[in-house]
């Protein structure tokens, strides 16, 4: 797949990801059942992007383990995303791995400033969700992964955190 294209999903899946999330628990003055669309497109993307990379099925299943580990799918619309990856997968079928494990351990860890305190000087690491992208550089450093898994991930939360603002910045002016 050429890279602009891998990118490209990769970005669309983050960007959808925080936009259901907002959708369903923020008041953005829309239907929440517009999260459903949101959660369908960001599950196919995923899903397409899993069965045709071996690395970005590796961190996007990863990421998806951690989430549910976490408790962070928990709306209607991640349902639909769940069950469009799901689709995906049984569809075009996955390789599994213990590498899913890794993955989904480091993001579900990225998740737990939700569920108990963590200390004022390392919250900067939970905040930026930093034991995610550390734990994928050192895999693609160590060669274990390939470096589509670090771009798709670079995409993912370039897009996230890009959505995030753009809502804040709707929010505020609404």
């Amino acid at each position: 797949m050429p890279f602009l294209i891998f990118f490209f999903l990769s970005f669309l899946a983050g960007s959808l990801v925080k936009l259901t999330d907002d959708i369903e628990d923020k008041n953005l003055n829309v239907h929440r059942l517009y999260a459903i669309p949101g959660g369908l497109a960001y599950g196919f993307a995923m899903g397409y992007l899993m069965f045709v990379d071996i690395d970005a099925s590796y961190l996007f299943g990863g990421i998806t383990l951690g989430c549910l580990i976490a408790g962070k799918i928990d709306s209607r619309g991640h349902y639909f995303g769940m069950s469009a990856i799901l689709f995906m997968v049984f569809l075009y079928g996955m390789k599994l791995s213990p590498m899913v494990l890794l993955i989904g351990t480091l993001a579900a860890l990225d998740e737990i400033k939700d569920i108990i305190h963590i200390p004022k000087f390392i919250d900067f690491v939970f905040e930026y969700r930093l034991i995610l992208k550390i734990g994928i550089l050192i895999l693609v450093v160590l060669k274990i992964m390939g470096v589509n898994a670090l771009m798709a991930l670079i995409a993912f939360d370039i897009a996230y955190l890009m959505t995030e603002r753009i809502i804040q910045r709707v929010l505020y002016e609404i």
